[in-house]
C-alpha cells in the first residue's frame, strides 16, 4: 500500500516544481512576447524584425523567467 502513494507523491512534485518555480512554458511565454513586441513567429525566425522588436522580446522573456539570446540577420547577437 505504501509504494503507489509515495510514488504518486513524487509525481506530484514533478509536475508541480515548474509551477512552484512561477515559470510559465517556454511556447506560451514566446508566443506572449512576440505578440506583445508586435511581431510573428515567422518574421522573427527569419530575423527580419527590428532592434526594437528584439529587445522587446528579450525583456519580456527575461520577466517570464527564460533566458534568451536575441540575434542579428549575419547571426551576431545583438541582445
Amino acid at each position: 500500500m505504501r509504494i503507489p502513494v509515495v510514488a504518486a507523491g513524487l509525481v506530484c512534485l514533478a509536475v508541480s516544481s515548474a509551477q512552484a518555480a512561477g515559470k510559465e512554458s517556454y511556447a506560451s511565454a514566446r508566443a506572449t512576447c512576440l505578440a506583445q513586441a508586435g511581431t510573428t513567429e515567422v518574421i522573427f525566425s527569419a530575423r527580419k524584425a527590428t532592434y526594437a522588436q528584439g529587445y522587446a522580446y528579450k525583456q519580456c522573456m527575461t520577466a517570464k523567467g527564460h533566458n534568451v539570446v536575441v540575434r542579428k540577420g549575419d547571426a551576431s547577437r545583438l541582445y
